[in-house]
């Protein structure tokens, strides 16, 4: 929109000149000026917040909608910054440099002397570990290595490259004339250079490095054909695999596609790979155009169609270069794998076996097999097939899974089974607070470094608890602080990088001090306290706010966080000694506008549960006023309490806090506690408490409350209406009218029937239709609309695969048949939530111009009148 980018424009000139043109009222007080969409533009979001190895410099980046992107360094003692226009983020280089690409190339800033220099046509760039060497390519496909400014080494014609884990080799590829080779970069002590695949018929390509160093695996590719490559640094030594060698798995050849990653084990002994048929599928059968969909069948139609138009399935293989070993691993029947810790075990599994069920991942009975020979063992039956219920040790010994509210291990070694909480009285899982949805864990286990012991999560605490469960400790004491501890990022000693599947083990030092995060449960704030073995747990940045983004430098003891709240805009924190100070707070220009405040409130539902509601409100608000209010609702939402919201009308469900506070309205965030059975009911009790605790609170006209949510809070909103005429309007996107009808829906996004949704997850029925049909009935919008009272506004997408917009025609239908007030948006080209920036600011103006007419009695928009109204 035209408005939109002009006042964009010269809001970003205006911050630009402020700072070069004299003010003969600085330093007076100025009256604040209320926010109006002219405005918006003036707001930036910050991000790509770095800090350099001894903590002296720290950078951010500020992104603008119109991409008027600009990067800044600034000097942690002096404050002394540097300005970048037009870029998106660098990298520090020590304490010495600062490097970032523009349009002209790379550029290296002396932080200094304040002095750069170009490097024209570089694409990427990186340093070595010590800082030493700059290595660029350069147009498209010259590496060229540098020492202090000097070009040491160029290579031409390099087609890959890939830098080992601490940046102290590099391996590369080049292709002249058809003929590729391979080579590898030492920066470790001096610098070499040296081929040790010289130039072949054959090209090569993805480059992947031993985590340590030792080794790199890659594959030669010749005519379409592929072969594996090994090489072993500390030897010298290269292996290959053919398709054609006796020990490889007979039908197979390497995989032509990746959709297997090439990788390393982790001890350097093991090469993973993709393999597949040598001949094709027949992937006719499904060609006929007659659908054939039998209610017995172990997967839905359409999932069978499409795997079976997949003409070379791919499997995951192993193989040991030096031992001249090669397994595959799982099979079009075994199809779920994943590796155990050493990586000396594959765990595969059926993903069909129980099927048809009604979960959101089906149970299956594990295997373990040993890659080594191929045999394979069921360790565990009907087992979760959710992969945050199992972990592996980093040992290898170990396999950690959930089962019968207890965390469990199985020793490889042994093949035995232990619980190891039984008896502890500690609730690991979600199933007390939250029956009818899917079980959840607190947390996936992790492991110590040492191997002894396995890490699990309550729901505010860590527990260590050794292997043998014979010690069993709580490392935090957050339940009595009503606080949630869980590890910071920066406190992962080690990471177990890759076992196929999608879970992945964090490994902790349980020797050495950690950082971890901490969240209030019931004020809602959020920061950083630090663990010490044997010693309480102390706090190192936590307040009243939102405080995240931790960077410790890489010496010293200095940090960097990010602390915004709801009135104040991201700021950097630097903290060092003890003392901490405000590197840059970002959109000072907030200081000159009215701004609402936030607050955590409570209230409870029928039953006494406590429950949190975050509630922000208006700018300028006058206490002895009553203000419209706005409840957006989902499940959990009160933790944005302290979340900073930049004005915008681009807005993916056409919903922001901060335009609505701008314009006069009170906003709550309300939580709602669940049940079994009865999820629409529930949410109503909820809702309706929350509402009801800010009118008691003075805050709310109990007359002018609108209802917003989405999605599944679209359908909690689309129901709640039909049970109370507490909200005056509400605001329903992507949400599910008629939860029969969608109980029998196929869902796209899902690959499944959304029944399993009702059954076992987020609509929380607990049971099939059939065994309780009154309750579905009892808990929907469609069979409940003819008691609606509130007008609504409903909106859905065309694309939407996940809530189809035949839901909101349907609703659409019945509430014009029930004579409603009621208008429908359907746009096109989006999503379930969208995506394109007209829609996002067309519902953004709607949503506005809806609760503008219904609870502030703003005349309505011509899109908000029927053709009876307008002739």
């Amino acid at each position: 929109m035209m408005r939109s980018f002009l006042s964009t424009f010269y809001g970003v000139i205006a911050l630009i000149l402020v700072g070069l043109v004299p003010c003969p009222v600085l330093g007076q007080a100025l009256t604040k000026k209320n926010l109006t969409e002219a405005d918006y533009g003036l707001w930036h979001t910050m991000a790509s917040e770095q800090l350099s190895e001894n903590g002296a410099w720290v950078s951010y980046g500020f992104s603008y909608e119109n991409n008027l992107d600009t990067t800044f360094v600034v000097h942690t003692k002096s404050l002394k910054k540097f300005v970048f226009p037009n870029v998106i983020t660098g990298t520090f280089n020590g304490e010495k440099d600062f490097a970032f690409i523009k349009k002209e190339g790379l550029v290296l800033f002396d932080l200094n002397s304040g002095t750069e220099k170009l490097y024209p046509n570089v694409s990427s760039y990186s340093f070595s570990a010590d800082g030493q060497y700059l290595v660029t390519l350069e147009d498209a496909s010259t590496l060229v290595v540098r020492k202090n400014g000097a070009t040491i080494q160029r290579i031409e014609n390099v087609s890959g490259y890939e830098w080992n884990v601490d940046k102290t080799k590099l391996v590369y590829t080049t292709v002249v004339n058809g003929k590729g080779s391979v080579g590898f970069l030492s920066f470790k002590n001096s610098f070499s250079n040296q081929l040790f695949i010289q130039p072949t018929q054959q090209t090569f390509e993805v480059l992947k490095w031993q985590l340590n160093g030792n080794s790199v695996a890659f594959y030669g590719v010749d005519k379409g054909n592929r072969e594996v490559y090994y090489y072993d640094f500390l030897n010298t030594k290269l292996f290959t695999l053919k398709s054609s060698d006796v020990t490889f798995p007979s039908h197979m050849i390497v995989a032509p596609e990746q959709n297997i990653e090439l990788k390393v084990s982790r001890d350097g002994k093991k090469v993973f790979f993709g393999v597949t048929t040598i001949a094709a599928k027949d992937t006719t059968v499904y060609s006929s155009g007659i659908e054939v969909w039998h209610s017995k069948d172990l997967s839905l139609y359409r999932e069978r169609k499409m795997k079976a138009s997949v003409a070379y399935p791919q499997f995951l293989a192993v193989w040991l270069p030096k031992e001249a070993i090669v397994t595959q691993l799982n099979s079009e029947k075994y199809s779920w794998v994943a590796l155990n810790g050493s990586q000396d075990y594959a765990v595969i599994a059926d993903k069909y076996q129980y099927e048809p069920q009604y979960k959101v991942y089906a149970d299956m009975d594990y295997y373990l097999m040993n890659v080594r020979t191929g045999a394979k063992d069921l360790f565990l039956e009907e087992q979760s097939g959710v992969d945050s219920q199992m972990d592996f040790s980093p040992d290898g010994r170990y396999i950690s899974y959930y089962k019968e509210s207890n965390w469990w291990v199985y020793d490889i070694v042994k093949k035995t089974h232990l619980n190891l909480t039984k008896d502890l009285n500690v609730t690991w899982d979600n199933r007390a607070v939250d029956p009818g949805n899917e079980l959840r864990v607190w947390g996936q286990t992790d492991w110590s470094k040492d191997g002894k012991f396995i890490l699990c999560y309550d729901h505010y605490d860590i527990w260590a608890i050794s292997n043998d469960g014979k010690q069993r400790k709580r490392l935090t004491n957050g339940k009595e602080k009503q606080l949630r501890f869980r590890f910071d990022k920066s406190a992962i000693s080690n990471v177990q990088e890759f076992n196929y599947g999608d879970s992945g083990t964090y490994i902790y030092d349980l020797s050495k001090n950690s950082v971890l995060t901490a969240i209030d449960m019931y004020g809602g704030a959020v920061g950083y306290y630090q663990w010490q073995p044997n010693k309480a747990i102390t706090s190192l940045v936590f307040e009243n706010a939102m405080i995240t983004k931790y960077m410790k430098s890489k010496t010293g003891s200095a940090f960097i966080c990010v602390k915004e709240r709801y009135d104040s805009s991201p700021a950097i924190l630097y903290v060092a000694d003890g003392s901490e100070r405000v590197i840059v707070q970002s959109n000072e220009q907030q200081k000159k506008y009215q701004w609402g405040k936030s607050e955590m409130i409570h209230y409870t539902d029928s039953k006494g549960t406590l429950l949190n509601g975050a509630l922000f409100y208006p700018a300028n608000y006058d206490a002895a006023k009553k203000v419209p209010l706005i409840v957006y609702i989902y499940e959990t939402v009160s933790n944005d309490v302290h979340k900073y919201v930049n004005p915008t009308n681009q807005n993916m469900l056409g919903f922001n806090i901060t335009n609505l506070t701008a314009s006069g309205y009170a906003v709550l965030l309300a939580d709602i506690a669940y049940g079994k059975g009865d999820t629409g009911i529930l949410a109503t009790d909820c809702v309706t408490g929350a509402a009801n605790k800010v009118i008691q609170m003075g805050v709310a006209d109990a007359h002018k409350i609108g209802l917003f949510g989405h999605s599944f809070g679209g359908y909690e909103t689309n129901f709640i209406i039909t049970q109370t005429d507490l909200f005056a309007t509400a605001i329903s996107g992507a949400g599910v009218s008629d939860i029969v009808g969608n109980y029998f829906n196929y869902n796209n996004d899902w690959g499944a029937i959304d029944s399993f949704r009702y059954e076992n997850q987020q609509f929380r029925m607990g049971v099939p239709f059939f065994e309780n049909n009154q309750a579905y009935y009892r808990n929907s919008p469609l069979q409940n609309a003819k008691k609606i009272t509130a007008p609504l506004l409903t909106w859905s997408a065309k694309l939407d695969e996940n809530i189809k917009p035949e839901q909101g025609e349907l609703f659409y239908a019945a509430l014009r048949r029930l004579e409603k007030e009621h208008v429908m948006l359907v746009y096109p080209n989006d999503g379930h939530v969208l995506f394109n920036h007209k829609n996002q600011e067309d519902l953004t103006f709607k949503v506005e111009d809806w609760f503008g007419h219904y609870l502030k009695d703003s005349p309505k928009k011509k899109w908000m009148k029927s053709d009876f109204e307008t002739n």
